[in-house]
């Protein structure tokens, strides 16, 4: 058990600075309905990181486009306001981290499986019909607790990586043994400090237990899925971490929650699903999960 308590954890993480106000004058822009996109496409192709960033994630097979996305503009007409807000809040979270030193943990590994479970997230919110402008964003940084610890509790963290590597341990389980919190509940708090809506914060909280979201159930159910469907197609968030299957989905009990807020699942559409995110994610090597490299 580590030597902080509690109450140490959740004071240091009250003491982490306030999220760099990237893009701020983007957003500003993005506030004025009556903006024309080119001038907001004018100010993001003065970033030339930023700008391949989106036309990355515009040209993710998710979008659907009938040719390949080379301008901000057609880009920014893609996305639409609400889901580049999201973006540029996620390149400031990663932004935010990059500056911290690693200890050890794969980063690269963590970021494509947070790049995936946004792809994935999206798929099923269109497929459910759960349509929220926040999916992508709670996707992309569900785990960001992770990285506090790797950043701020190192020690503490690589006890945790030998607990899931060595004893096939959980990640939540890992935590609450070593510190007694959990990655979600530290990215939570971190996130309402950096005042995100709740609706993003309460999906990243309960991604792994979406039955007790009493706010935003539908959302959470999609990152929770989402979160298991990238680790069954290969995208863990630690390589050394017990491989999830679709064994999963036998269990009656979940399967009766899912269906009873609307998220239908069986063994073979779960089959058909997993065939579908391979192909789906397969067609993004090359653009969106490149995104942080």
């Amino acid at each position: 058990m580590s030597t902080h308590t509690v109450q140490e954890i959740s004071q240091r993480i009250e003491e982490l600075p306030t999220l760099p106000a990237i893009a701020h004058r983007i957003s500003y822009l993005l506030d004025d309905e009556t903006v024309d996109y080119r001038k907001i496409a004018a100010l993001i192709e003065q970033d030339p990181p930023l700008a391949v960033k989106i036309l990355r994630i515009a040209n993710s097979p998710l979008h659907m486009t009938l040719s390949k996305v080379h301008t901000i503009e057609h880009a920014l007409a893609i996305l639409g306001a609400n889901e580049l807000r999201s973006i540029l809040s996620a390149l400031a979270v990663y932004d935010f981290f990059q500056q911290q030193e690693s200890n050890g943990f794969d980063r690269r590994g963590f970021w494509r499986h947070a790049i995936v479970c946004s792809q994935i997230a999206k798929y099923l919110a269109n497929h459910f019909r759960c349509q929220d402008d926040a999916i992508f964003l709670s996707g992309l940084i569900h785990d960001i607790g992770k990285i506090v610890f790797d950043a701020y509790f190192r020690d503490d963290f690589k006890q945790i990586l030998t607990l899931v590597a060595s004893r096939h341990q959980s990640f939540s389980k890992a935590e609450k043994e070593v510190l007694g919190v959990t990655h979600y509940q530290v990215a939570a708090k971190l996130l309402h400090q950096w005042d995100f809506p709740p609706q993003v914060v309460s999906p990243v909280l309960y991604h792994h237990a979406p039955w007790h979201d009493r706010d935003y159930p539908c959302s959470s159910i999609v990152i929770y899925l989402a979160n298991i469907f990238a680790k069954i197609i290969g995208y863990p968030s630690l390589k050394a971490e017990e491989p999830t299957t679709a064994a999963i989905f036998s269990n009656p009990k979940l399967l009766k929650f899912l269906s009873i807020n609307g998220f239908e699942l069986n063994p073979k559409k779960v089959e058909v699903m997993i065939g579908n995110l391979h192909q789906t994610i397969h067609r993004s090597e090359d653009n969106i999960l490149h995104l942080f490299d």
